[in-house]
């Protein structure tokens, strides 16, 4: 059984997977705290399947770009479980978990993360099919958009409307429920990547931060 974690927003996801399919998935709006329910989630989301920790073979964690804190936190639990249990650990990125979730023929999928401060996340596949993920504003987005594209991700009620403002028809959106960036297809991109012998180095792994830390405000 693998284990897949995303931490990469406010938005938090846990989800078990093996070579039947997803056996179980909680996704959850944790804000900052991912530190204190990511754990007792797992805990909750292993009973509910009646499967023990040592039940997991593997972890795949979200490598972001996103929420600096949160990355941190999802990729210490990856990699505080993937050294005590002697486990194989799996590095996919947000946004191609995004892609393989909302990708859809007839229109451009378009993966969004919002970094703060109008900057956001997204990249497109190139001929090899690795994604770049880059930095970009709201206006730089729209500028280069050509087309139909489905925006996926980080896309809330103002920020659609900024898009069909711009774009008019050529900017579609998924329903809200929809929307939800949904553990399980992390979790299938990680399994697949697992059997095909792409592990990541522990030692090594890093998250992608494409954004500026928060840093806190001095005291007066």
């Amino acid at each position: 059984m693998l284990l897949a974690i995303d931490t990469s927003t406010v938005q938090t996801g846990l989800a078990c997977y093996d070579e039947q399919g997803v056996l179980g998935e909680c996704v959850w709006h944790s804000g900052r705290d991912h530190s204190a329910q990511l754990l007792p989630q797992l805990t909750l989301l292993l009973r509910h399947l009646g499967r023990p920790r040592s039940d997991i073979r593997a972890v795949g964690v979200a490598l972001g770009p996103g929420s600096w804190s949160g990355l941190r936190v999802g990729m210490s639990a990856a990699k505080g479980l993937a050294l005590a249990l002697s486990l194989p650990l799996v590095g996919v990125g947000t946004l191609d978990a995004l892609l393989f979730q909302f990708s859809q023929p007839g229109a451009t999928t378009v993966p969004i993360i919002r970094l703060g401060r109008e900057r956001f996340a997204t990249g497109q596949p190139d001929q090899g099919g690795l994604l770049e993920p880059r930095n970009v504003t709201l206006a730089e987005l729209c500028a280069e958009t050509t087309g139909r594209a489905l925006f996926c991700g980080d896309v809330d009620a103002s920020m659609q409307a900024e898009l069909r403002e711009k774009l008019g028809k050529r900017a579609l959106f998924p329903t809200p429920a929809a929307r939800i960036r949904r553990p399980a297809f992390l979790a299938e991109l990680a399994w697949q990547r697992w059997q095909a012998g792409a592990v990541a180095d522990i030692a090594t792994l890093e998250p992608i931060y494409l954004g500026e830390a928060v840093k806190a405000r001095p005291q007066a």
